[in-house]
């Protein structure tokens, strides 16, 4: 009993490594509207092919659900001018904190000038790596 449960010790200490810490993450506001503010987490920038950043939404207002916030990750096809929100979370609390309530998956490759902040994301991913 007493090496299962150091095994499990052991398990979740390295599980901890390897989990991404965005609750304690530098979130910078870029962008706001009447409903939502948007904060980008810089720092979570991936630079690959496609590039990814970590997006938070906070909601104003809590939705029909009772979220106040929304942890998001955006992919930007930099060469064909395409941006995608790869998967989110929706949370009960504001500023990405509290229960999740739900998931959000993908919407597929978008066309960013369609709306600002999809443009302004899009720009935070491609704006390097087209110069």
């Amino acid at each position: 009993m007493k090496s299962l449960t150091l095994l499990t010790s052991a398990f979740f200490s390295a599980a901890l490594i390897f989990i991404p810490l965005t609750s304690f993450a530098e979130w910078t506001e870029f962008h706001a509207d009447d409903e939502i503010t948007y904060y980008v987490n810089l720092e979570s920038r991936k630079d690959m092919k496609n590039p990814r950043i970590n997006i938070l939404r906070d909601f104003k207002m809590p939705t029909q659900n009772g979220d106040q916030s929304a942890r998001l990750l955006y992919e930007a096809d930099c060469e064909n001018k395409k941006l995608r929100l790869s998967n989110g979370v929706y949370l009960k609390k504001s500023m990405g904190s509290g229960e999740v309530s739900g998931m959000i998956n993908s919407n597929g490759w978008q066309d960013p000038t369609t709306r600002v902040v999809l443009n302004k994301i899009f720009n935070l991913l491609c704006t390097s790596q087209t110069q």
